[in-house]
């Protein structure tokens, strides 16, 4: 019996994992385009990956006005409702765990994204300078957004709910905010973006607000332990999303606000930037680990440039309950399997990481796809 923790089951909040492995969520633009409604390509890719103990989608749109990435699924309509309802079932029927990522992208998104004439919206009418994807093989750069009003701010926490119900309708085992990266809470959160003089700027408690308010909101509608928050300071270090001195006393604020609520987990990514010269050098590598471990006390899900030894020893060392895996997970439909007999890992095709079609989506082979000779080389 193979005793890596890694593959030992566990109890996330309320649910049963059959092991400690985790899809990390992956944006791959297969979704239908008019209406970005889950299709049964997506069905056959999520399926196929259902031995991992928890998949966690791709980041899921609350609404039209949180569009920013072609390609990408919404969980805001009923024609979206029934798609997803088609994955979730296969997933379950294949013994796999499910949960949808909510994800608003403010102003790292284009108007022809966002459309019906609007532009894209985010706390100040300040550009985040990042690269958006409108096409396949198409990208621009950010433009200036519109300041969200107090009715907009009001209307963005409402899409969050009415999406959260959407998911449940639709069959999910829970939901995860994405609350960091580039995305619309961490816009609120980085003082150089967030200019505003109201209740949602200046101190780290106004920035922060409309994050927790936004959890309130999703928990009227799912039991706290079906929820899992994505946070933390880790952002690509260019543009808008540098870190600066005051971005590591904001994120600290939010997990130790997060351990009010008794959450499914907490999501964590390392480093995907080089942090040397930066205010967060000393969250290098493993540090970040450390430091937010120290902080939050429910279970920490950890994310972002992790072998599976290299996740066994956290585990081993108590600094987290799962690992999420993301490019290994878009190569290895049958992933836990190959860390169960220690095989090697499919090569990626980072060409077909972004698509319409199913190549470099499912056509990756599983081990017993593969002649006797090819896994044991």
């Amino acid at each position: 019996m193979n005793t890596m923790l890694l593959l030992q089951p566990t109890l996330l909040g309320d649910v049963k994992l059959r092991n400690r492995v985790v899809m990390a969520p992956l944006t791959r633009t297969r979704a239908t385009l008019a209406g970005a409604i889950p299709n049964e390509l997506m069905r056959e890719y999520y399926a196929q990956r259902a031995t991992a103990g928890l998949i966690i989608t791709e980041g899921t749109f609350v609404s039209d006005q949180a569009r920013g990435w072609f390609g990408a699924p919404g969980v805001y309509t009923e024609a979206q409702r029934k798609g997803w309802q088609s994955i979730t079932d296969a997933v379950h029927g294949a013994g796999g765990r499910i949960v949808v990522q909510l994800w608003h992208q403010g102003s790292v998104s284009s108007p022809a994204l966002v459309g019906n004439g609007r532009a894209p919206l985010g706390p100040s009418a300040v550009n985040p300078e990042q690269i958006i994807h409108t096409g396949y093989t198409q990208t621009e750069m950010s433009g200036v957004p519109t300041e969200m009003t107090l009715d907009d701010v009001r209307q963005a926490i409402e899409d969050f709910r009415h999406a959260a119900k959407v998911a449940l309708d639709a069959g999910f085992d829970g939901v995860q905010i994405q609350g960091g990266f580039v995305y619309l809470f961490q816009q609120f959160l980085q003082e150089n973006l967030n200019r505003r003089t109201d209740r949602y700027g200046g101190s780290i408690e106004n920035r922060a607000r409309l994050l927790f308010e936004v959890l309130e909101a999703i928990l009227e509608v799912w039991p706290s332990q079906r929820v899992g928050v994505k946070a933390g300071p880790m952002m690509p270090e260019r543009g808008g999303f540098c870190s600066v001195p005051s971005t590591l006393a904001t994120a600290e604020y939010v997990y130790r606000r997060l351990n009010d609520y008794n959450l499914s987990y907490v999501m964590l990514m390392r480093q995907m930037a080089d942090l040397n010269g930066t205010p967060l050098e000393s969250l290098r590598d493993d540090g970040v680990v450390h430091h937010f471990r120290e902080l939050y006390t429910g279970p920490l899900m950890l994310n972002a440039g992790i072998t599976p030894s290299h996740g066994e020893q956290l585990l081993q060392q108590g600094l987290g309950q799962m690992i999420a895996f993301g490019r290994e997970y878009i190569a290895n439909p049958d992933l836990v399997d190959r860390i169960r007999q220690a095989v090697p890992l499919n090569s990626q095709r980072p060409e077909s990481y972004y698509g319409a079609t199913a190549e470099g989506y499912t056509d990756y082979p599983t081990l017993t796809q593969l002649r006797p000779e090819v896994i044991h080389a």
